[in-house]
C-alpha cells in the first residue's frame, strides 16, 4: 500500500478517537481499500455487554437488525467459543480456515451470510479484557478474488493503531464530541491522562492526574519531566512519545499498554495517542505531541507482551503462543485454543527461541515471568 495512503488510513483511526462518529468513515475507508463488501465493528463494556460504538457498513439495514440472532451460530461458524476467546488480538483471521465440516447448513451462513453473497470474512480482535469486547471484520463478497497475502500484511500493520484507538476510546467512553475540547473530556474522565511534548514535559494534567504525579503513585515528575516509575522497559514509554511527534503511523504497537504499578502494588498499564496531526480537533497546545492515559487493570496483573513484543520483535500469533505457554498450556493444548495445526505451534515455538535466544519451554515461562514488575 502506498505510505501517503496508509497515513490517511491510520489518520482516519485516531480522528475517531477524537470523534467518535468518524469510525463509520474511518472503518469504510479500510472496507474500500481492501475491496471488501462489508464492514461491521463492535466496541462493548464488559461484563454488561453495552456497546459503545457499533459500526456496521454496506449492510442492509434489515440485515443489521437481524444479526444479533445468530451468536452462537456465529460462534458455531468460527470453530467454537473457544476458540474466539483465544483468538491472537490484532491477528486477521480468515473464516474460511475456521469452517466447521458443516458449516454450510449453519443457520447464520445460511440465512445470513450466503444471501449477502459472501464467501469469506477477515475478522481482528481489538480486545478482549474484563473491561472491553472489540473486534473488527470485513465481509469478502463472491465476485472478489481470494484474500491477498499482502492484505493481511497490510491490516496487520493497521490493527495496532485500531487498538489503540479502541482502548483509549474506552477510557473516553467513546463520548469526546460532548465536550467542548479535548482537553474538557480529560478533565471529566476519571482515568489519569496528561498531554505532553516530545521530552515529556507536560502541557496539561487532568485532575486524576495531578493527584498521581503529586504522590508519585505509578508516575512521577523528574526534572520537571513526567516518567513511569517503575519502568519495566527503561525509556519504552519516552520512545512511544518521541515516535509521536513524528509520523504517528509508524508508531505500530509502541505506546500501547505499557505496563506500570502503583505504590500499594496495583498494576496499570499506559497508552500514547499521538495528537500533532489532529491539533485542530482537539484544541490542545501546539507543543502537545502525544496524551498518555493511565488506565487501571482490574487487578489483573497482565503479562508484559507489548513490551516483550517490542524487545524481540513478536508478531501478534507469536505472542499468543506466548501467552498460553507462560499460562503453563503444552503445545497441543495451545493448538487446540488456537484451533492451529501442531506443526504449525512447532513453528512459532521456534521462532520465539530463536527471537528471544531462549533453547527451553521453560526458558519462555521465566522470561514471562521476569519481565514482570517488581512489587
Amino acid at each position: 500500500m502506498p505510505t501517503t495512503r496508509y497515513n490517511e488510513l491510520v489518520g482516519g483511526i485516531y480522528d475517531a478517537v477524537i470523534d467518535p462518529a468518524l469510525w463509520a468513515p474511518a472503518i469504510d475507508a479500510i472496507r474500500r481499500e481492501y475491496r471488501f463488501e462489508q464492514a461491521l465493528m463492535g466496541v462493548q463494556k464488559l461484563p454488561g455487554g453495552e456497546a459503545v460504538v457499533n459500526v456496521a457498513v454496506n449492510v442492509p439495514a434489515p440485515y443489521v437488525a437481524s444479526i444479533v440472532q445468530y451468536g452462537a451460530e456465529t460462534l458455531d461458524i468460527w470453530g467454537g467459543s473457544a476458540t474466539v476467546a483465544n483468538a491472537a488480538i490484532e491477528e486477521p483471521l480468515l473464516l474460511s480456515r475456521f469452517f466447521p465440516a458443516n458449516w454450510q447448513k449453519n443457520r447464520f451462513y445460511v440465512e445470513w451470510y450466503k444471501p449477502l453473497g459472501l464467501v469469506d470474512q477477515v475478522s481482528i480482535a481489538l480486545a478482549n479484557d474484563r473491561r472491553t469486547m472489540a473486534y473488527v471484520g470485513f465481509g469478502v463478497h463472491e465476485s472478489r478474488p481470494p484474500i491477498e497475502a499482502e492484505t493481511l500484511d497490510d491490516l496487520r500493520m493497521l490493527a495496532p493503531h485500531l487498538r489503540r484507538a479502541v482502548q483509549i476510546g474506552r477510557l473516553l467512553d467513546m463520548a469526546v464530541g460532548a465536550a467542548a475540547t479535548f482537553e474538557a473530556t480529560l478533565a471529566s474522565t476519571s482515568s489519569a491522562a496528561m498531554l505532553v511534548e516530545a521530552d515529556m514535559t507536560i502541557v496539561y494534567a487532568n485532575p486524576a492526574a495531578e493527584r498521581m504525579l503529586e504522590s508519585g503513585d505509578a508516575v512521577r515528575i523528574n526534572h520537571g519531566r513526567m516518567e513511569l516509575s517503575p519502568a519495566l522497559v527503561l525509556g519504552q514509554l519516552e520512545l512511544a512519545v518521541r515516535t509521536a511527534a513524528g509520523p504517528e503511523a509508524e508508531m505500530g504497537r509502541c505506546g500501547i499498554g505499557v505496563p506500570g504499578r502503583r505504590r500499594d502494588g496495583t498494576p496499570v498499564v499506559l497508552h500514547v495517542l499521538p495528537l500533532r496531526q489532529r491539533a485542530r480537533r482537539t484544541g490542545a497546545s501546539d507543543n502537545a505531541v502525544a496524551a498518555i492515559f493511565v488506565a487501571d487493570t482490574g487487578g489483573q496483573v497482565p503479562l508484559p507482551i507489548d513490551a516483550l513484543a517490542i524487545l524481540y520483535d513478536l508478531t501478534p500469533m507469536e505472542c499468543r503462543v506466548l501467552e498460553l505457554t507462560a499460562s503453563g498450556r503444552s503445545s497441543r493444548e495451545t493448538a487446540l485454543a488456537l484451533a492451529l495445526a501442531p506443526s504449525t505451534i512447532k513453528t512459532h515455538m521456534r521462532n520465539l527461541f530463536t527471537k528471544t535466544g531462549r533453547h527451553r519451554r521453560e526458558d519462555l515461562v521465566r522470561l514471562a515471568r521476569d519481565a514482570s514488575l517488581p512489587m
